[in-house]
């Protein structure tokens, strides 16, 4: 399949998901804001668990949750996990001297460091009709980050690629990832968080093969599409700007 044909497909798909922010609830206008700076990834997922039933049980309003990983780990969909260890793989991972973390929603594995920004958002089910429609809680719970990288002039689109931790809804630049998504739906809430590559490196794609041997290089970053380094924290602020400006909503800290 040619790019132009990819890329078309996935704009079919796109456009078959209707979104219309107007449908969202005045109430879950405002949202909570924590951005935690440089933080564990581990100590952020595991509130990340209690703040989704909060949100799901009404006592706490919609939350958008940026970080930036303090240190390296490899973070496994709880699924992927048991995989590997029906396998008798885990051993053989552990040996890699990096930090192993679970999180509560599917996908398989990705690497955070200090290159990469990782986000969350978190809604109850009544956020927007239909919201455990697939694609609806992917565009719309990833909206703030893609427009913040259209508005730095990146085409990102959503897609697939056969590179590490491969989702349906991943953001793609030129048919290379540069952010993996992915999502955790239960009965009263919607959970999509996501890894970006902003400063990423050769490096970064060195230490996943310990998951994906023949590890194809289809990622990218914004450094890479820029040329430039980026300061984490502008990009961070770029995104929650984008979330207020994709979701018309506002913070609360």
């Amino acid at each position: 399949m040619t790019q132009e044909k990819f890329i078309n497909k996935i704009e079919k798909m796109k456009k078959d998901v209707k979104i219309d922010i107007s449908n969202i609830p005045d109430k879950y206008k405002k949202w909570l804001l924590l951005n935690y700076g440089r933080e564990d990834s581990e100590k952020v997922l595991i509130e990340e668990e209690n703040l989704a039933f909060q949100v799901g049980k009404g006592k706490l309003p919609p939350v958008l949750e940026i970080w930036i990983p303090s240190r390296e780990c490899f973070v496994l969909g709880k699924n992927f996990a048991k995989r590997l260890k029906k396998r008798g793989l885990m051993d053989r991972i552990r040996a890699a001297g990096v930090p192993l973390i679970l999180r509560s929603s599917g996908g398989e594995a990705i690497f955070h460091d200090s290159t990469c920004l990782n986000f969350g958002a978190i809604v109850p089910r009544k956020f927007y009709p239909d919201l455990f429609d697939i694609g609806k809680a992917f565009i719309l719970l990833s909206s703030g980050v893609v427009y913040y990288l259209k508005k730095m002039k990146i085409p990102v689109y959503f897609g697939k690629t056969r590179t590490f931790c491969p989702g349906s809804y991943d953001l793609l630049v030129r048919e290379r990832k540069i952010a993996g998504l992915s999502l955790l739906l239960r009965q009263n809430f919607c959970l999509v968080h996501g890894t970006l590559f902003v400063n990423t490196r050769h490096g970064y794609l060195e230490k996943i093969k310990v998951f994906y041997p023949s590890l194809d290089e289809k990622i990218t970053s914004i450094k890479a599409l820029t040329g430039k380094r980026m300061h984490m924290n502008d990009v961070a602020d770029g995104i929650i700007q984008g979330y207020k400006a994709s979701l018309k909503i506002t913070f609360c800290n």
